[in-house]
């Protein structure tokens, strides 16, 4: 990636740490190195794995200073010479697997895009609902189809369920009709049977093994998806029945856990991670269904990119439901200027 003579605005990290080291500066606009596409963001999210790479819990794989952003929408700006099968102005997302963390993201006026990661974005749906579902969609998928085998007689557990990943994947998988149980904060219960959750149990006490067993008639969940990052590892184990999968979808705040292995061998139970990059075909098929309405964009808050440090702060200590989307201040501010209006001099 070269740089060009002009200038943008970005956030940057110089060292790795709490949200104080995102910092809004200006700096060179990149120009496409070979296979790129310079794109101009209208919108990002703030994903999880960019809060573990601030702090240093996931490697940052380039030098400092660095641009987060692991997702994007927007329009291309320009192409590299040797790019075929784009143009100018067209519309398009990423939610590339170096996306932020071996390149510089998209927490930037403009991107450089390694343009074969792209996918093009439905006219019929918007830049921000497009980072709001597709990177979460995207991480489902993984998670539910591709690693853990989702079928329609599945009773699955969705703990975590109000994040991004676990909102998505209750809608993956209600669509592909299996039981769905949620477990979250209580003030979101009447959003998540909203959104196709059949049980919603709050996450509070020490009985939710046992919740879990009277919502599937004793057999317990043949699948849990384990995506926040606090939870109890051993619990999500007791939750299963004969022969059930426990995918974790995300970095473990607490990495260690004692298991017991005679009953995993007695129970037929499997542990699995879920990461990396669901296929090409899989994040166009999202992106067309979120487009037609099958599945639904979760916007908790629309902030502006250079407030991407109070949006860290926001999504470690008070997360909402759905994903805060992260907009270029420039965006924001041409959205609010009328159609007719005129720059004074």
């Amino acid at each position: 990636m070269a740089l060009s003579g002009e200038s943008m605005r970005a956030i940057i990290m110089e060292n790795i740490g709490k949200p104080r080291v995102l910092k809004v500066t200006r700096i060179r606009k990149p120009t496409p190195a070979p296979g790129q596409a310079l794109v101009k963001v209208h919108a990002t999210s703030v994903n999880p794995c960019d809060l573990h790479l601030r702090s240093g819990r996931l490697i940052i794989r380039k030098p400092m200073p660095h641009i987060l952003g692991a997702d994007l929408a927007g329009e291309i700006e320009e192409l590299a010479d040797d790019v075929q099968g784009w143009q100018i102005g067209d519309r398009v997302f990423a939610c590339a697997e170096g996306l932020g963390r071996e390149i510089n993201g998209s927490y930037a006026e403009y991107c450089a895009v390694p343009a074969d990661e792209l996918i093009p974005l439905p006219d019929e749906l918007d830049y921000q609902s497009a980072v709001a579902a597709g990177a979460s969609f995207a991480d489902a998928h993984l998670a539910l189809v591709s690693i853990g085998k989702l079928k329609k007689a599945d009773r699955i557990v969705v703990r975590g369920a109000a994040g991004g990943v676990g909102a998505s994947a209750i809608q993956i998988a209600r669509a592909r009709g299996a039981k769905v149980i949620a477990i979250c904060r209580g003030q979101f219960a009447a959003d998540l049977h909203e959104i196709g959750a059949d049980v919603v149990l709050e996450d509070i006490g020490d009985d939710l093994v046992r919740q879990v067993k009277v919502a599937t008639d004793e057999r317990g969940a043949s699948l849990v998806l384990h995506c926040r990052d606090e939870l109890n590892l051993a619990e999500s184990l007791a939750m299963l029945g004969q022969g059930g999968r426990l995918v974790i979808a995300g970095v473990l705040r607490k990495p260690q856990a004692r298991l017991d292995a005679m009953d995993l061998y007695l129970r037929n139970l499997s542990i699995v991670g879920s990461y990396g990059a669901i296929k090409r075909k899989d994040v166009e098929s999202l992106l067309k269904n979120l487009a037609k309405g099958a599945y639904k964009p979760l916007v908790d808050q629309v902030m502006p990119l250079s407030q991407a440090r109070k949006a860290h702060r926001r999504m470690e200590k008070e997360p909402g439901f759905g994903k805060i989307v992260l907009a270029p201040d420039s965006i924001l501010e041409a959205a609010q200027k009328p159609a007719n209006w005129i720059p004074i001099d």
